[in-house]
């Protein structure tokens, strides 16, 4: 028990890391797709600019509106952060006996509860801007979660389970199956994690920074850190639902795991580097009058074919 607590422990500070170097990638990433020089200055190439962007952030002051509610603003980062990486505890580091049951519905269910933080930073900053993101936030994700979780269930009535250990060390590579749920899959993760061209929540030409306007230093820095930790974990979720399939060994089933993780992770980078972001009422008919007719389409074939 004492040695898969201490796994754990070291499986978040790993994330956390990987977090703050895929914040540089990312901008590494938009600056040759825009033909220009990323980040360069500390150190070699700007490999320890993670560390001088935390110290620089960490050593502010964490400045409170005086006409935001300072109970709620203060608590909104934390509780962003808080359930954007409570989903990693589903996702089994140690040893596998002791893996997270039904962890899909956990994933669902912590997935849908982080809007409500977003909700409580933009409503408590006082802010117009702040406000009219946490508005867009609330309705984006209650349209996109319908299709969202339909589509979900599409490759679970093949691997029949809900773990995500059992997923993991199946042998169903269900992406040969269906490719026109993965790529819908995708469309639906880019929304959910408010990602361009769906990035109405922080639309910087529109709300200046949406929800998180209001605020500097270390909630600044628990947003982003929780922003993109998401990335990272629906990455490593649409590989264990597409991807999923064990060679004789194990080690080499995990590195080329880890590859397509980092892989469709660089395809967000991609697709805001190329993609325009949608006008807002283009998203919500979008939603309603092509991706949840589809997915549910799409789960109707999949029920029919995995019977």
């Amino acid at each position: 028990m004492l040695l898969g607590g201490i796994v754990e422990v070291l499986s978040m500070v790993l994330v956390l890391l990987s977090v703050a170097y895929f914040v540089i990638i990312e901008r590494k990433g938009l600056s040759i797709v825009q033909r220009r020089h990323g980040p360069n200055k500390p150190t070699l190439l700007g490999l320890l600019l993670p560390v001088a962007d935390g110290v620089k952030l960490l050593s502010k002051e964490w400045v409170v509106p005086v006409a935001a509610n300072q109970a709620l603003f203060l608590i909104g980062p934390f509780f962003v952060f808080f359930f954007s990486y409570g989903l990693w505890l589903i996702y089994p580091v140690s040893h596998p006996i002791g893996y997270f049951k039904l962890s899909l519905l956990y994933f669902l269910c912590m997935s849908s509860v982080k809007v409500f933080g977003v909700i409580m930073c933009g409503w408590s900053s006082n802010c117009q801007y702040g406000l009219l993101g946490a508005m867009r936030a609330a309705a984006q994700s209650v349209s996109y979660e319908i299709s969202f979780s339909t589509l979900l269930l599409c490759p679970l009535l093949f691997l029949g389970t809900f773990e995500l250990y059992e997923m993991r060390v199946s042998s169903v590579f269900y992406v040969g199956l269906c490719v026109e749920v993965l790529l819908l899959w995708f469309v639906s993760a880019l929304a959910e994690t408010n990602r361009t061209p769906f990035d109405f929540v922080e639309g910087e030409s529109e709300l200046v920074s949406g929800y998180m306007v209001e605020y500097g230093a270390f909630g600044f820095t628990l947003l982003v850190l929780a922003e993109y930790g998401s990335i990272i974990f629906m990455s490593l979720i649409c590989c264990s639902l597409f991807f999923s399939f064990q060679v004789s060994m194990s080690l080499v089933s995990d590195i080329i795991f880890t590859l397509m993780v980092v892989f469709i992770s660089y395809l967000f980078i991609v697709v805001r580097g190329t993609l325009p972001r949608y006008r807002y009422d283009m998203l919500m008919d979008m939603c309603w009058k092509v991706m949840l007719p589809l997915s549910i389409v799409f789960f109707m074939i999949s029920l029919v074919l995995s019977m």
